[in-house]
């Protein structure tokens, strides 16, 4: 994954505590817009120290632009970190790009 790349929120970050209400799921139910989060990856970093303990998952942090204003900001909801790290996001393929 790279600055620039479409994604969304992967199975496994939609069902993140924090992640429920930004979820597909939520979303298609209980908000009127029912599109689901699409966002750009603006900005990847790497943790200042540490990292040799970090798990393969870990080691990138990504820092989201999403297009629709209620995104949240990092992978804890709207407090905490944030970033998100990979196995949070998925890519959107250019097929499925509306």
């Amino acid at each position: 994954m790279k600055v620039g790349d479409l994604v969304a929120l992967s199975s496994y970050g939609s069902k993140l505590d924090a992640m429920y209400a930004y979820s597909d799921n939520f979303r298609s139910k209980y908000r009127k817009d029912k599109q689901p989060l699409v966002g750009i990856v603006i900005q990847t970093t790497i943790p200042e120290y540490g990292h040799n303990y970090y798990s393969d998952n870990e080691q990138m942090r990504y820092h989201i632009k999403w297009l629709k204003p209620d995104g949240p900001p990092g992978r804890n909801g709207k407090h905490g970190v944030k970033y998100f790290f990979r196995n949070d996001l998925k890519f959107i393929s250019k097929g499925n790009r509306k």
